[in-house]
C-alpha cells in the first residue's frame, strides 16, 4: 500500500489584494516540499487547518482520524513561533510570529507523536519540535548569539549556505557519515534550551548554533534547521549542498516500518475476531 505523508499547512492570514481573495485566510503547500516527498513514490497530502474558534464550525476537526490514515508528518518552515507558546517574552515589540499556526501544528504533533508515527520538522518545524518537548528558542541569532555567522540573508534567501557538522553517534552521521556538509540557511532563530528527550544531531561548526535535533525515545522524530526540499539532487542553485535524498529515505523507511507493524497487528486482530465468530456460531 502506498505511503501517505501529511504535511502541515503554511498560513497566510492577510493575503495581498492582488491574489483576489481579500480578507480571506489562505493555507498553502510550497511546491518544492511536495516534489521532495512525492519524488519517492509516496502520496503527499496537506493537512488543512480548521480554526476551532470559527462560529460556524459544526464539529471539531477529526485529528485522530487524520493521524490514523496518514503514515507520517512533515512540518513545513515559515514564520517565527510565538514566544508566548513557550512562555517567553518577545525579543522586540513587533515580531513576525503566528500563535494560531503554533496551536494547529502542536495539535498535529500530539496526534502523530502519540501514535508513534515518524515526524520530520523543517526549519520552523524543528524549532516547534523543541518547543513541543518543553524546550526554548533563541529568538534572534544576530543579537542573542555572540559570534554567530550569518544564518539568514533576505537578498540571497536559499542561496545562502554554510557548513554543518554531524555529531558523532547521531542518526544523521549514520545517514551521511562524518564529512562536513553544506546546507541552506534561512533562519534567524534556533534551539536554545533543548527539550526533554531531545539530543542535538548537528551544529554549525564556527558558531556552534544547533542545526538538527532528534528525540531518543521514538524511532524517528527529527528536526533539521536547513531546507532539504530546496536541494533535491544535492545541488543548490548557487553551490553544492547536502543531498536531501538519504534524509527523506530514512524518514520514509521509518514510516514503512511503522505502517507494516500496524497492518500486521490489524490483520492479526481480524483473524482472532474471525475465529471467535466461528467458535461463537457453533
Amino acid at each position: 500500500m502506498t505511503l501517505r505523508i501529511g504535511i502541515s499547512a503554511r498560513l497566510l492570514h492577510a493575503p495581498p489584494p492582488g491574489l483576489g481573495l481579500p480578507l480571506k485566510r489562505l493555507q498553502y503547500l510550497e511546491s518544492n516540499m511536495a516534489h521532495w516527498i512525492m519524488n519517492y513514490g509516496v502520496v503527499a497530502l496537506m493537512i488543512p487547518f480548521i480554526d476551532k474558534r470559527t462560529p460556524t464550525l459544526r464539529k471539531r476537526p477529526p485529528t485522530a482520524d487524520l493521524v490514523e490514515n496518514l503514515d507520517g508528518l512533515v512540518l513545513q518552515g515559515g514564520v517565527d513561533i510565538s514566544p508566548e507558546t513557550y512562555g517567553a517574552k518577545p525579543w522586540k515589540t513587533e515580531t513576525d510570529a503566528d500563535p494560531i499556526r503554533d496551536e494547529y501544528e502542536l495539535d498535529l504533533l500530539r496526534g502523530f507523536i502519540g501514535a508513534g508515527k515518524p515526524v520530520l520538522g523543517i526549519c520552523r518545524g524543528a524549532q516547534l519540535l523543541n518547543v513541543y518537548f518543553g524546550g526554548t528558542l533563541v529568538q534572534d541569532i544576530p543579537t542573542q548569539w555572540p559570534g554567530a555567522i550569518k544564518h539568514q540573508d533576505t537578498q540571497n534567501y536559499d542561496r545562502l549556505v554554510h557548513e554543518v557538522h554531524f555529531v558523532p553517534g547521531s542518526l544523521l552521521s549514520d545517514i551521511y557519515g562524518y564529512e562536513p556538509q553544506h546546507v541552506t540557511s534561512i533562519h534567524h532563530q534556533c534551539v536554545d534550551e533543548v527539550g526533554r528527550g531531545l539530543v542535538i544531531e548537528a551544529r554549525s561548526p564556527i558558531d556552534r548554533v544547533p542545526e538538527a535535533i532528534r528525540h531518543t525515545s521514538y524511532p524517528f522524530v527529527m528536526g533539521v534547521q536547513w531546507h532539504p526540499e530546496f536541494h533535491l539532487n544535492g545541488q543548490d542553485a548557487a553551490s553544492p549542498a547536502l543531498d536531501s535524498g538519504p534524509l527523506m529515505m530514512a524518514f520514509l523507511k521509518a514510516a514503512a516500518r511503522r505502517a507494516g507493524r500496524m497492518r500486521r497487528l490489524s490483520d492479526g486482530v481480524a483473524r482472532v475476531r474471525e475465529r471467535a465468530g466461528a467458535l461463537g456460531g457453533r
